[in-house]
């Protein structure tokens, strides 16, 4: 996909709306979704919501275990809905899990001081995509890491005998930043 501005109609009044780049730059290189989505280029990113609408996001996103609201906008592409740290470690997860959303919990069981379970507690769970989608966000979001992306500045000992990935945020006055980062057995945001 070219690194360019990308335009959307809004209903009212006709009038449009450009999603702007970090730094209001846009290279005219084509870079593919792993390179685009590593350096979080948001012209690629309007450019992939324009394609496919902004109500299948809100779609793929209840099945990933986003509960928050959503309004089908463009703003979308960027990140405009507040959604929690805890939805996106839930929703992420999913691509380890080969597909499966699993509802992260804190606690998996209570036990006495004699070692006695007094209670165990399941995470709920349900197949929300295919296994072989998973592993395709998976090796995307591995660019972050190998394709000079966001998360290039993790240290040799991190990754030495790990595979990494993961995606950041920002909003656009730099006030709030995040990243779920993942390894073959943990994610965490």
């Amino acid at each position: 996909v070219v690194d360019a501005p990308v335009t959307f109609r809004l209903s009212d009044k006709g009038s449009t709306w450009t999603p702007k780049n970090a730094g209001g730059v846009y290279t005219g290189k084509t870079l593919t979704l792993r390179q685009a989505m590593a350096r979080s280029v948001n012209s690629v990113t309007a450019y992939v919501l324009k394609q496919i609408g902004p109500s299948l996001v809100v779609d793929y996103a209840r099945r990933l275990g986003i509960k928050s609201p959503m309004d089908p906008v463009p703003a979308l592409c960027l990140g405009a809905s507040d959604v929690s740290v805890y939805e996106l470690v839930g929703a992420y997860s999913t691509f380890m899990n080969k597909g499966f959303w699993t509802e992260p919990i804190y606690i998996t069981r209570i036990e006495d001081r004699h070692g006695r379970i007094l209670a165990t507690f399941s995470p709920q769970k349900h197949e929300a995509l295919s296994e072989e989608t998973a592993w395709t966000m998976l090796h995307m979001l591995r660019g972050a890491v190998e394709e000079r992306g966001t998360l290039r500045g993790l240290s040799q000992a991190i990754r030495a005998d790990n595979e990494l990935c993961g995606k950041t945020g920002t909003t656009s006055n730099q006030s709030d930043g995040w990243c779920v980062g993942m390894t073959k057995d943990l994610c965490t945001g």
